[in-house]
């Protein structure tokens, strides 16, 4: 805004003064927030419909729903903007360890009980620890489970369907009517 004032009319303005004129004109500093362009109002509905069904059948079958994801945390702040001058870089110091330093876990959350699961990463996810967390999950839960989880590249793969074609004798899976996949994207 300084440097417009001063390109445009000549004049600089301290900071204070084009807070104050900016003020004076109707704005206000705020965060920005997101809007969701890629929102679907139509499937969010269905996914709202089909969850429905799906809690009232697992409360029929003494199942519990659990949203599974993984969580990346980072020593550093997050920056939403630096001011910088067109063409230089917006570089920022950091003593926080590179992404494949980040601490890491798989975390699964139940709505309805306020249980949570968590398991730390201490490589990248992959099929292989999409399995181990659900083998975690299963031995501290031994009722039907229903897990819900992105489409993300790690909850797939070989480990992943050989872990859920292979069921023990002592953990039956989940009753036929609650086996249907819900879609979430």
């Amino acid at each position: 805004m300084r440097e417009f004032v001063r390109r445009r009319f000549g004049i600089t303005l301290g900071r204070s003064s084009c807070r104050n004129y900016l003020h004076r004109l109707g704005f206000v500093l705020k965060r920005p927030k997101k809007r969701l362009l890629n929102a679907d109002a139509e499937r969010r509905a269905s996914f709202v419909r089909q969850y429905a069904l799906l809690w009232a059948a697992a409360r029929a079958a003494g199942a519990k729903i659990f949203f599974v994801d993984e969580a990346h945390f980072y020593a550093d702040a997050d920056l939403r903007g630096k001011w910088v001058l067109k063409g230089e870089p917006a570089l920022v110091d950091s003593t926080s360890p590179r992404w494949g330093e980040k601490a890491s876990y798989y975390s699964a959350v139940c709505l309805e009980t306020g249980e949570v699961e968590a398991l730390e990463l201490e490589e990248n996810s992959s099929a292989e620890t999409s399995a181990r967390f659900l083998q975690h999950l299963r031995a501290t839960h031994p009722e039907p489970l229903i897990v819900i989880w992105d489409n993300g590249p790690a909850h797939g793969g070989d480990a992943l369907r050989a872990y859920l074609t292979t069921r023990p004798a002592a953990a039956p899976g989940p009753p036929a009517s609650l086996q249907p996949r819900l879609q979430c994207r």
